[in-house]
Formats: C-alpha cells, structure tokens, sequence
C-alpha cells in the first residue's frame, strides 16, 4: 500500500513525500483510515513503528489554518514532545500551521506567545496544566486529543494530571491513544475517556533476525570493567548505555572519559537547554556513546544505534523493549548486550518470562580491570574522545536462552 491509498488530502500528501516517506507502516495503514473517519482509536504497538505519523497525518487534514487551537498532543518527557512537534510542522508544512510546543524547565512567556496563535500544541503534562489553570490554553474548541506514550505517561505517575486534562476538553472530541503496552492503569483511563474506540495492535516483539540479544555475568565490582572491554571489543558504530539513575549516568559517563572513551550524559536532572544540546551532539556524531536513563529510550529518532548495553536493568520489563527499541531501525541489525550481577537476575528473569525473547550468554573469557572512581563530578560533554583499536566479534554466541531454559541455567541451580 503506498499513502495516496489512504485518500490523504494533497497537502499533507506533498508533505509527506517530502519527507522522503515512501509507504505507510502497518500501525499507519491501519490506524489512518479509521482516524479519518473520526473513531476514536488506541494503537498499541512497538517503539519505532511509525506512531506519530499514524496520528499526525490525519490530524493536520483536520486541522484548519487561523481557527485556533483545535488539537492537542501529549507525551511524557520534554524531549518526546520537541520530536513530536518537529514531524507534525513537517506534516503541516504546505498548511502553514503553528505547533507549539509547552513543558516545564523553560520560561513561559514564549509559550504564552505561541499558544495565542498556535492551532496544534504538544506538551507534557504537567506544563500544560500549568497553563490551563493561567488560562494561557484554551480547550473550548480542541477538537483532537492525543496520548502518545500513554504507558509511559502512567509509569512516571501522571495519571492524575491526564485526568484532569481529559475532564477539561470539549466531550464531543477524538480521543487517539497510542502506546507500547496496556497496564491496568491506562486500560482504566482508556475506559474513561475513549468511545467506541477501534483497538489496533500489531506485533510487539523484537525481530529476532534483525536484533541479537546477549546477557553477560559479572560481578559488581567489575562491571565497569567489563562495559569498557566490550566497547573495544564490539566497537560500537553508535551505542547507548542504559543506567537506572542519574548519578550512576554521571558517574558512568565521567569514568569512560577517563578510558579515552567519548561519551555524553542525559538524564532528567539536566537542564532542557543542555539535553537538547547533548541530543545534538549525540545525532551529529560529536560523541560515539550517549549513557542515559529511561529518558531516552522512548521517542526520540536517533539513527544508526548499532549497540545498547544495559548496565542496570530496567524497574519496569516495559523498558526493556523500550530501550533494546532505540537500535535495529529502519532495516538495520543491532546488537543488545546486558551486564548482569547478581542482583539483576530477579528483574532479568521477569523480562525473559514476560516477553519470551531469545537471550544468548555472552562468554567473555579474561578482560583488563580498569579503576572506577566513585563520587565524582558531572563529566564536561564536551571533552573526551573515542580510544581503541577495532575489535573482534564474538566467536562464542553461547546458548540461546528462552523463558524455559533460562530457569534452568547454573545461574539458578
């Protein structure tokens, strides 16, 4: 199916070719057409799939130049929201309409500004509260409402602040809600506040051919040790470093410079101004490893990732396919390799019993011990380079795991 299939109007079909999109995804040629006709929807499908254009496609045919603000968007980090906007100004270009983005960290008067003349806003819940309340949104006429990352949103404990968003818009909107899994918690809020609602869902799992995943042993003191041996070893052409904190990012980050191994940090205790300047740098090759919390792994279009390496396991198993998400893109192959310690395993087993992915053991043999300082100082992003001789891939794939036969490991013998 190409995208003049789906009877889109011209503008935003131009737009579309634009872009350089060639044909629509399955979530898009299946969701497309049912928005368009004014259903409410809930797409659930994996990260990467094409959402917001499976969304924003229909929305800005809806959307009228100069008659307000008629559509709403709103996603869970900052960094989401700014992607967002970015792909519907694209979709909307031969339109003219203004997207304007809101989220907290920056000053308001120039959203104030935006939002006078905007027709599209996408934002974070919170900030968009916050301007509700001042009476700087208005919602009388808002005609489309979108959650993106709806699953996301829940887990970092907006539910109330989606509430009450929902409660404020016109009765007699389009509710689309989009997201990678259904906990209970959305599935009450999708109750709530969807009608008839046309559920769409296509395949969530990994494909096994295009991404390889591994696991390696390891004891705590030596998993940093063990993080720089495999970056020589793989050498990584892109690769991001999953941690569970900000601190351990920091800390993590700092010790790989310290290796002559260049790496940026993000993570939501920085400002908006130095995330988005580290997300430049990262997409502009300034940096080969970007080491990240949970932040990252949803939304954010970053091309090439050959490699993620999971230093901490996710509280969640939902991010684990988030994250092992953000490689093996776009027909790519990629590679995911977790560092597990004893600790891990409990969480690790979860994600092998929830989502039956194909695991291998990683046998890793001898590697050099390399010093590890605790406690120090945010790493300066823009220092430190990419050291290393090229390694060599793995000979040893070891054993493929599965939920069956990971119980039956040495591990929990």
């Amino acid at each position: 199916m190409k995208f003049e299939d789906l009877n889109i109007d011209s503008n935003v079909l131009g737009a579309i070719y634009d872009m350089g999109y060639e044909k629509p995804t399955k979530i898009q040629y299946e969701t497309i057409p049912l928005i368009k006709q004014g259903h409410d929807v809930i797409g659930q499908s994996e990260t990467g799939s094409g959402k917001t254009a499976a969304f924003g496609i229909p929305m800005i045919e809806r959307v009228d130049k100069g008659r307000g603000l008629q559509a709403m968007v709103l996603a869970p980090t900052r960094e989401l929201a700014l992607q967002i906007a970015g792909e519907l100004k694209k979709f909307s270009k031969r339109k003219g309409l203004f997207v304007q983005t809101v989220y907290g960290g920056v000053a308001m008067g120039p959203q104030v500004s935006g939002l006078r003349k905007a027709e599209i806003v996408v934002g974070t819940p919170g900030r968009v509260m916050d301007h509700m309340r001042r009476g700087t949104l208005r919602t009388d006429i808002i005609r489309i409402f979108v959650l993106d990352e709806a699953d996301k949103m829940i887990n970092m404990g907006f539910v109330e602040d989606i509430e009450f968003v929902a409660r404020s818009l016109p009765k007699d909107r389009q509710t689309l809600l989009f997201s990678a899994t259904m906990p209970s918690a959305l599935m009450r809020i999708r109750d709530r506040f969807t009608r008839d609602a046309k559920k769409i869902r296509t395949a969530n799992k990994v494909q096994d051919n295009m991404l390889k995943q591994y696991y390696c042993d390891v004891d705590r003191a030596k998993k940093f040790s063990l993080l720089v041996h495999l970056i020589d070893k793989e050498n990584p052409e892109l690769g991001i470093i999953f941690c569970n904190s900000r601190r351990d990012v920091d800390s993590i980050s700092s010790n790989l410079k310290s290796n002559n191994i260049n790496a940026g940090s993000l993570h939501g205790g920085m400002t908006q101004a130095r995330r988005e300047k580290v997300m430049d740098m990262f997409h502009n090759g300034r940096f080969r490893f970007l080491v990240a919390t949970d932040v990252a792994a949803r939304g954010l279009d970053i091309n090439d990732v050959s490699h993620i390496f999971n230093y901490s396991i996710p509280k969640y198993s939902e991010e684990y396919t988030n994250r092992i998400g953000r490689t093996a893109r776009a027909g790519k192959t990629g590679k995911a390799i977790s560092l597990l310690c004893r600790d891990d395993h409990p969480s690790f087993s979860r994600i092998i019993r929830l989502f039956d992915y194909e695991i291998e053991k990683m046998h890793v043999g001898q590697f050099r011990r390399v010093p590890f300082r605790r406690g120090v100082r945010r790493p300066d992003m823009y220092s430190g380079r990419f050291g290393g001789r090229r390694g060599r891939r793995f000979g040893d794939r070891g054993r493929v795991m599965n939920r069956t036969n990971y119980r039956r490991s040495r591990r929990y013998s």
